[in-house]
């Protein structure tokens, strides 16, 4: 049988890839033959003028141009199941997107639940940070009128040192939303910010509603 040597292959391909595979060794065989025909056809006008057996030249073509009428029938129908095959792969495709898309919001989803929990975490941090504050401050009133200033403590010394430290590097992509968001963190720990307790930063902010607003108010001036 003529196909024999692409049988295995033919019956055992499944994917697009593998179709290509058998039909680049079909057309490569086809070629053969092709290039055979063309010198049995040159044979075949010898003999004609006697040079060879006509009959025996003939029957050799015919079988060539059956050889390649197979091989071509063989590419054709494997073509059409590569292609099948692809479009089958392409909406594996979509589906395996699709899970990873909906795996990647339940992801989103814990992690905005996690901000939301720090976020709200920090307020109330932030609440007793203040009143922790407003008892200092009244205390240190406390040692003015004792005359003793030693035991004064000094608030923004203290609330530097404490958020002190190495920051994150910003992702090289990230959102204009998130580096809003993120300008907005680091205000708090950023000297000038809303709660620097610097010197005459009241009278500063005052009716200021946010350290952007401030910035660009110490800009205008």
């Amino acid at each position: 049988m003529l196909l024999s040597a692409h049988s295995e292959a033919l019956h055992a391909a499944r994917t697009s890839a593998e179709f290509a595979a058998v039909i680049s060794a079909l057309d490569t065989d086809l070629n053969a033959a092709i290039a055979r025909k063309a010198e049995l056809e040159k044979a075949e006008d010898k003999a004609i003028f006697g040079d060879g057996d006509l009959a025996e030249v003939r029957a050799r073509l015919g079988d060539c141009n059956s050889e390649i009428a197979l091989y071509e029938k063989a590419i054709e129908l494997a073509d059409v199941r590569r292609i099948e095959a692809a479009k089958n792969e392409d909406a594996v495709d979509v589906e395996a997107l699709g899970k990873d898309a909906k795996a990647k919001a339940a992801d989103l989803s814990k992690r905005w639940k996690k901000v939301y929990g720090l976020i709200e975490q920090a307020r109330a941090e932030l609440f007793e940070c203040d009143a922790l504050r407003r008892s200092l401050i009244a205390t240190d009133g406390e040692f003015e009128k004792a005359k003793r200033p030693d035991l004064r403590i000094n608030l923004t010394t203290l609330r530097r040192e404490a958020t002190a430290g190495p920051r994150s590097s910003i992702p090289a992509r990230l959102s204009r939303p998130a580096i809003q968001a993120d300008t907005l963190l680091l205000s708090f720990l950023s000297l000038g910010g809303p709660l620097d307790n610097r010197a005459g930063i009241r009278a500063q902010t005052n009716g200021v509603t946010s350290n952007a607003d401030f910035r660009h108010q110490q800009a205008s001036d």
